[in-house]
């Protein structure tokens, strides 16, 4: 038992590195990603090299879509420790057109504009190593949000993993990409090791053929349905590189 919880901790600790940004999905050492509230250094907001847009509380910014014709906005936080702020979205007149909704929680997030016009992805950090990575489309109506890949990934994962708690959503959105014309997402799901052990719906030992795996996946952001021969096991450790063969070609 105690060699079991050795071995917990220790994957916990490595997955929580993952995180922290000590190796990103992809192959490759990276530029530092904000993870958790208490990150008060803007020096880690701002542009990445991929082209994404870092967001912190205590830093606040704007973001222009490569069109120009939207702004996400980050207003300055007030109110004390509440630290009251909003995420929204300008047209290019300055003119409000809505509020990215559960995203003032304190909590970094990484924008990600789509070659479609009017989408967008915000990979939002939840804590305790995990992410999502949200898909929004601005419409004359509004903001909304589409989640049915979200659905589909937990599903696939809970295929994968059957340790994994059938109701919870926690995953990493690392190693995220857009596919060329925008339709589509390439992300990986990759959730704490411990979610097996404490959470999951299996009772004692869990079969070594059904224990958490992470792996890569391309979803249609309109279906939410994942699409045929893109699911790819992933080592753990967490290095890898994106493939360039089949539906991945058009990443």
């Amino acid at each position: 038992m105690r060699a079991r919880w050795i071995a917990v901790v220790s994957a916990t600790l490595i997955a929580i590195a993952v995180a922290l940004g000590v190796w990103l999905s992809g192959g490759e050492q990276e530029w530092h990603v904000a993870r958790g509230a208490l990150d008060a250094d803007c020096n880690n907001s701002g542009a990445n090299p991929d082209g994404s847009v870092q967001f912190m509380v205590m830093c606040p910014r704007s973001a222009t879509s490569p069109d120009g014709r939207w702004k996400i906005v980050q207003t300055p936080a007030a109110g004390g420790e509440r630290e009251i702020y909003d995420v929204r979205i300008e047209d290019a007149s300055g003119r409000i057109i809505g509020s990215i909704p559960t995203l003032n929680d304190s909590m970094p997030f990484v924008l990600r504009w789509s070659p479609r016009r009017d989408w967008f992805l915000i990979n939002h950090w939840l804590g305790s190593g995990l992410e999502q990575p949200r898909v929004f489309e601005i419409t004359p109506s509004g903001v909304v949000e589409h989640r049915r890949h979200l659905d589909a990934g937990l599903a696939q994962a809970h295929r994968i993993s059957p340790c994994l708690p059938i109701d919870k959503m926690e995953a990493s959105g690392s190693g995220i990409k857009w596919s060329r014309d925008g339709r589509r997402l390439a992300w990986a799901y990759v959730t704490r090791p411990d979610m097996c052990v404490f959470y999951g719906d299996m009772s004692g030992p869990i079969p070594a053929d059904q224990q958490w795996t992470p792996f890569l996946m391309i979803s249609d952001v309109d279906t939410g349905a994942v699409v045929a021969d893109s699911i790819r096991l992933l080592p753990d450790d967490g290095k890898w590189d994106f493939p360039a063969d089949g539906p991945y070609a058009d990443f």
